[in-house]
């Protein structure tokens, strides 16, 4: 059983952390709190293996046999580490449920957990950036620098999955229709705009959460082109 409390507590990192989406979208929406918990986490081993999207290699595992999950283990040293990383018997249920997805861009290697939730016939990842590593050991001091002074917080990223013969979309809620939905009080869910990072920022429970995609799940209005990425199984 996995308890990852790091991945909560790291908010440092969302500098970085949250470029992962931006690297393949133009904009999205993102949570405060996170989509599936450890009471609604599915799991679907159809989203395991190598993918390619463009000259990108993303590789997903089942979290408790990653390589991230057992370097996680190799770090901890004392019992007081241990204690505070694995103290949560609802985590350790999510995430030994859910999967990590990796993959190197512009010389860093960026790591997300994604958890799965069902709706009806619909399928959602819910994608929590948790690691950021310099390829190149001579660049960890400047990440370091640049992640200190000031506390980033950490988001989620919300996506539908479909698979399509040996190929898997991950459709993103537009923001721009969410937005013009909330403007004009069709929608009533928590929500904020990020001017930091020109994001907008969801800030709803995981149970409203829930409700939202359970009521407006299956409008295709929540979904474009411009929001979808489509990955090649290898």
């Amino acid at each position: 059983m996995i308890t990852y409390k790091r991945i909560k507590m790291n908010k440092k990192l969302f500098l970085f952390v949250s470029i992962p989406m931006l690297v393949f979208l133009s904009s999205c929406l993102t949570s405060l709190n996170r989509l599936v918990t450890y009471s609604t986490v599915r799991a679907d081993n159809r989203i395991t293996g190598s993918w390619q999207i463009e000259n990108l290699q993303i590789n997903i595992e089942t979290l408790p046999s990653s390589n991230f999950y057992k370097e996680l283990l190799t770090s901890i040293k004392t019992k007081e580490e241990k204690k505070s990383v694995f103290d949560s018997g609802e985590d350790s249920i999510l995430y030994s449920n859910s999967y990590v997805a990796n993959f190197v861009k512009n010389g860093y290697q960026y790591f997300m957990i994604c958890s799965l939730i069902k709706f009806g016939n619909n399928l959602f990842a819910n994608l929590e950036p948790v690691d950021a590593r310099p390829v190149n050991a001579t660049d960890t001091k400047m990440m370091e620098d640049l992640l200190g002074g000031g506390s980033y917080l950490a988001s989620n990223t919300i996506a539908r999955v479909v698979f399509r013969a040996n190929e898997m979309e991950f459709q993103f809620i537009d923001p721009g229709y969410v937005r013009s939905q909330l403007t004009n009080g069709r929608v009533a869910i928590k929500y904020e705009k990020d001017n930091l990072f020109n994001t907008d920022l969801i800030t709803a429970s995981s149970h409203e959460l829930q409700l939202f995609l359970t009521k407006y799940g299956s409008d295709q209005r929540l979904y474009n082109k411009e929001n979808t990425i489509t990955l090649k199984k290898i």
